[in-house]
């Protein structure tokens, strides 16, 4: 059984219009739009699924580096 909550999953408080910060620092653009398990952004044509995620606070912090991203 998973006891995971909902609240528990990061990318429920994803926003539009959010800085996502990649591993080594850098901005990989803003969010465009979200769903229940990737996020788009203005930036890329790749999209950022929610297991990349590792913290939500006024930025989204993800666990790749700018150079593993495709531009």
């Amino acid at each position: 059984m998973n006891d995971t909550r909902i609240e528990d999953d990061p990318i429920t408080r994803v926003r539009e219009e959010m800085e996502i910060i990649t591993a080594d620092g850098r901005c990989a653009g803003h969010v465009s739009a979200c769903t229940a398990s990737l996020i788009f952004t203005s930036t890329s044509d790749q999209p950022i699924p929610k297991e990349w995620i590792r913290r939500v606070d006024r930025e989204v912090y993800i666990s790749k580096r700018s150079y593993e991203l495709a531009h």
